[in-house]
């Protein structure tokens, strides 16, 4: 499986056989160029503008946007209901997690993920092998709690996302936070990530992906 980054909480993720899945889509709302991607399949963790960018992506993709079991092009998905907020969605309503089993790997994709999830939530979950977590704070959990997160869900691969560079128009926090939590040293950013059942043990821990779209200097200039 092949991973690449596009920005915010989007990931466009290739599995061996060459399917592709794009999560959480976003519109120019956020900051980052939209990227013109194309997409066998698209899953949408929740219905705001940042997150369900349907209309932007190519390819006549089948959309995932909803909890439960999916099996869509040989790749099983399946969706957890949760809160995109820590009042059982009073402010900013609900939130879907999404698992994904790719190639062997078990691939979890937190969304907006705006509470800490209870026992019970983790245990479904299982294993996880590739861990998609917010850090920014603000609309999702913020660095302490992701990284709590993590300590729970024991992830072997963390992929921090929903985070400010200079381009973001929102009031996020940038990642240094979450990653001074994590003790990792001398973080480098890729452009894309190859992950197998095999090289797991060999690849870092805690691993930042560099925004891939051929605009990206737009969003790592200083301000």
């Amino acid at each position: 499986m092949n991973i690449r980054w596009l920005g915010h909480s989007s990931f466009l993720m290739t599995t061996d056989a060459g399917v592709r899945i794009l999560t959480d889509p976003f519109d120019e709302s956020v900051g980052y160029p939209v990227p013109h991607v194309e997409a066998d399949v698209v899953t949408i963790s929740h219905e705001h503008a940042d997150h369900n960018h349907r209309s932007g992506v190519a390819g006549n993709p089948i959309i995932v946007d909803q909890p439960g079991e999916h099996d869509v092009c040989g790749v099983r998905i399946t969706g957890y209901a949760t809160w995109h907020d820590g009042v059982q969605g009073a402010k900013r309503g609900r939130n879907t997690i999404f698992a994904y089993l790719i190639d062997g790997l078990h691939v979890l994709h937190l969304g907006d993920l705006g509470c800490q999830l209870e026992d019970s939530q983790l245990k479904r979950l299982g294993a996880v092998d590739v861990l998609m977590i917010p850090v920014g704070g603000l609309y999702t959990i913020d660095a302490q709690a992701a990284w709590d997160l993590c300590e729970r869900l024991h992830p072997r691969i963390i992929l921090p996302m929903h985070y400010k560079l200079p381009c973001v128009h929102y009031d996020i926090a940038p990642v240094d936070d979450f990653l001074a939590l994590t003790g990792a040293k001398n973080v480098r950013r890729v452009e894309s990530l190859s992950v197998n059942p095999l090289n797991l043990s060999r690849l870092d821990p805690v691993v930042l992906m560099r925004y891939g779209e051929e605009s990206r200097e737009v969003c790592y200039q200083t301000a």
